[in-house]
Formats: structure tokens, C-alpha cells, sequence
């Protein structure tokens, strides 16, 4: 098969759900350009997104026949096949997380003063939630010694933030700039990127999901779907142009029917990609080397003490042969990144 065109006739409709709601951002930035910059078009896609507020509404719509697939945290995936539901990872968007976490200067002053405050997520079980466990974790706390509060996608933690209903919350890299520049006096970076990945280095991160039956039935459309996403992702790790396109397209001037617009420069865009390639951030090979995954799953095993998880295997639960013959039919293994091997 052409690694461009797939082999549709017509372009193919594909209803995907979005746990990032309405609006894609940074953290969401490789299916954002795998869909404005034609990468899937090009595979004979014809993608339609719809909002969804979580990863756990993503894994729900999907069993439920209401989307063809989704996007969202892979833990839900993993727990639905633990409770033998038919959800199945095609690939990874990410593996780590372009986020910050930011708090209201006049309730937390330090990561120490985290105790007994409130923290915005997007819902419980969702990724801004299982980060937030890792971080919670990584400085010492106990779960239950922070109060999660469900607030919504980044736009509606913004809000709570804002208006006070919450004391800090996980915020997009480039909406955290954008609004501890412009409400200086009320709000500031607890912990930037670089730091949050030192506290949580295994990092839960986006994937596509399809259940078993579309898998079975729809091979050729699962393979598009993941090479228009990798070449999506090479695009953004190997050109910082292309990266400032798909931010220009998707968060700085994106229609203010979308959603509004994330006023961030040019320097700022540069210092986000550079962060993101340095952490191997872009699954240019697809992300689902055992290795990865191994790790995922401890993760996921410690934070629902749950050993089942770290017993599985890839095949499992996901799709790894669909992503090894896309990478061949795209000239083989992205060698420019070591974070991201089928191995």
C-alpha cells in the first residue's frame, strides 16, 4: 500500500472522540496535526472529532458504538480489558506530557503547601487526574492528602483556577505561559515541565483506541490511522517549523469558534519544542515498545494497586503489529530519537 492515498477510492469517515474536549493543544499537538496539516487525509482518512470530557468518557463512547474510536489516556484501555471489554491501543500519541502545573500564589506558595488543597482534573481516572497521582506521589504525599476536584478539559480548570474554585491544576505548557503572564499578581508555575518529569518520569500520555471488532474489520483504516499519526509525529520532532505551523493552526489562531485563542511568541513556541524533543516527547515510531509499556503498566499496577496489570502483555491489550508494518511501510524505524524503539 502507498504510504500516501491508503487505498480508498473516497475518503473514508472515521468518528474519532477526543478526551481533550473541544480544543487540542500542546499536549495534544500530533493528532491536532496528523488532522489540520492533511497527514491522515492524505491516508484517505476523513476524520471527525468529537468532545469528550476524559479519557474515561473517550474508552465509554467508543464500547459504545458511538465513535469509531478515540483519543485519550491509555489507562482506561487498559482497565476496560481487565474487565474483558473488547478496547484495544493502536498506538501512542505521546509519551510524556507537555504540561505544568500552575496554582494560585495567595493559597500555595511552595510543593510543600500542596496538603490540604484543591487540585482542578479533568475527572477522576483521567490523565490530568493520573498525573496528578504520580506528582501527589512523587513529592511525598498521600493521595487523599490533596481534595481532587472534577472540573473539566484545560479550558474549564482554567476557570476553577481563576475563580478560585480550585487551588492548582495541570495546565497546558502553552496556556500556563499565556496565563501566568497575564494574571501575574494571581497565579504562577508550581512546577514547570522539566521539573514534573523528574517527579514522574514514566508519565501516563494520550493513545488512539478502537475496540477488537473495528480492528477485525477495519484493518486498512487502523494501519492509516497510524501512519498519518507517525508521520504527523516525525513532522513535529525533526522540524520546528512544521511544529510552529501546527501550533499556529491549533492553539494561537485557532477559530474563536473552536475555542480561544492561546497568545504564546514565537521564542516560546521554540522553548516548548526544544523541551518536547529533548524528552522524547513525539512517538515517531509509534510508541509501543515492550520496554515503554513495561513500564506503563508498573505504573499503573502501583497507582490501582492492581498486579494484573504488570503480568500482561503488549499484545494484550494493544495492536503492535499494525504499528511495526506501518513503520515499514514508511522506510522503517525513525532513528533520529532514542526514546521511542519497537524492541
Amino acid at each position: 500500500m502507498d504510504a500516501k492515498g491508503g487505498s480508498f477510492t473516497t475518503p473514508f469517515k472515521v468518528k474519532l472522540a477526543s478526551g481533550a474536549g473541544g480544543t487540542f493543544g500542546v499536549d495534544d499537538i500530533a493528532v491536532a496535526w496528523a488532522t489540520s496539516g492533511g497527514f491522515w487525509k492524505e491516508e484517505g482518512l476523513d476524520i471527525e472529532w468529537v468532545p469528550a470530557r476524559g479519557g474515561v468518557k473517550v474508552a465509554e463512547a467508543v464500547l459504545a458504538g458511538e465513535v469509531d474510536g478515540g483519543y485519550g489516556t491509555w489507562l482506561p484501555c487498559v482497565a476496560r480489558h481487565l474487565e474483558d471489554k473488547p478496547l484495544r491501543i493502536l498506538l501512542s500519541m505521546a509519551q510524556s506530557l507537555a504540561q505544568n502545573l500552575v496554582a494560585r500564589k495567595d493559597k500555595i506558595t511552595s510543593a510543600q503547601d500542596l496538603r490540604g488543597k484543591r487540585w482542578a482534573v479533568d475527572g477522576i481516572g483521567a490523565l490530568s487526574h493520573t498525573l496528578g497521582q504520580l506528582i501527589v506521589k512523587g513529592l511525598g504525599l498521600a493521595d487523599g492528602d490533596v481534595t481532587w476536584v472534577v472540573s473539566g478539559p484545560p479550558p474549564q480548570r482554567i476557570e476553577a483556577l481563576l475563580s478560585g474554585d480550585a487551588d492548582c491544576s495541570l495546565i497546558r505548557v502553552e496556556e500556563a505561559v499565556a496565563l501566568t503572564r497575564d494574571h501575574p499578581e494571581l497565579l504562577h508555575k508550581l512546577l514547570p515541565f522539566e521539573e514534573i518529569l523528574s517527579i514522574a518520569p514514566t508519565q501516563p500520555h494520550g493513545v488512539i483506541s478502537a475496540t477488537k471488532d473495528f480492528v477485525e474489520k477495519q484493518p486498512e483504516v487502523c494501519a492509516a490511522l497510524c501512519r498519518g499519526l507517525i508521520r504527523a509525529s516525525r513532522s513535529l520532532h525533526d522540524s520546528l517549523d512544521d511544529f510552529k505551523e501546527a501550533v499556529r493552526q491549533n492553539v494561537t489562531e485557532r477559530p474563536p469558534s473552536v475555542g480561544s485563542p492561546v497568545l504564546v511568541s514565537d521564542q516560546e513556541v521554540e522553548a516548548i519544542w526544544r523541551q518536547e524533543v529533548a524528552a522524547g516527547s513525539f512517538a515517531v515510531n509509534g510508541g509501543l515498545s515492550e520496554k515503554h509499556w513495561a513500564k506503563q503498566l508498573g505504573v499503573y499496577s502501583e497507582l490501582l494497586s492492581d498486579a494484573r496489570a504488570a503480568s500482561l502483555s503488549l499484545q494484550d491489550f494493544a495492536e503492535p503489529a499494525i504499528v511495526a508494518q506501518a513503520v515499514a511501510d514508511l522506510g522503517g524505524l525513525h532513528k533520529t530519537s532514542g526514546h521511542d524503539l519497537l524492541h
